[in-house]
């Protein structure tokens, strides 16, 4: 459907819709109240961009008035457990309706650039004196001969390690 096709009361209708929905309905009960069901609204929203950008506003504010009420009810209901209730099926309508603004979904965009090109620069320069290490010369062993202290240091200990046989 074109916008030369959508006629003068078919905006009409579009708008007593809109206003209906702004004042709380939903869009089914607003369509079947102005006489049309919600695949004929679509199809005319299809046809007209500027209804279908206003019916997208008056959700949005439908899902404002729902946050509404549900503080009104939390500010004057008595019975907590209806109170919850009703609060609950408002903030979830409300989250559906307008997600960008009551929904659940966290959207975390980072437009910022790193740059870590300093960092590993900084870090190769480390690396460099390790890395150019190549003239160094493996230790040698070196044998130490007639060192003293080889064997028992005192009288006591070598009798001590005199183990007797036990099988003779």
């Amino acid at each position: 459907m074109t916008q030369a096709l959508i006629t003068r009361s078919d905006n009409a209708l579009i708008q007593n819709i809109i206003e209906r929905i702004l004042n709380g309905s939903s869009l089914k009960d607003a369509a079947k109240e102005c006489g049309i069901d919600v695949f004929k609204f679509n199809r005319m929203l299809q046809g007209d961009k500027q209804a279908a950008q206003a019916y997208a506003r008056a959700v949005e504010i439908r899902a404002d008035l729902l946050a509404d009420e549900a503080l009104q009810i939390a500010d004057t209901e008595n019975d907590a457990a209806k109170a919850r209730n009703q609060i609950q099926v408002r903030q979830w309508l409300a989250s559906k309706l307008y997600a960008k603004r009551y929904g659940d979904r966290i959207d975390l965009n980072v437009t910022q650039t790193i740059d870590v090109s300093a960092t590993l620069a900084e870090a190769r320069a480390r690396l460099l004196p390790i890395r150019d290490q190549q003239n160094v010369i493996d230790a040698q062993p070196r044998v130490v001969t007639g060192f003293a202290g080889h064997g028992p240091r005192d009288n006591e200990s070598s009798a001590h390690n005199q183990t007797p046989d036990i099988f003779s």
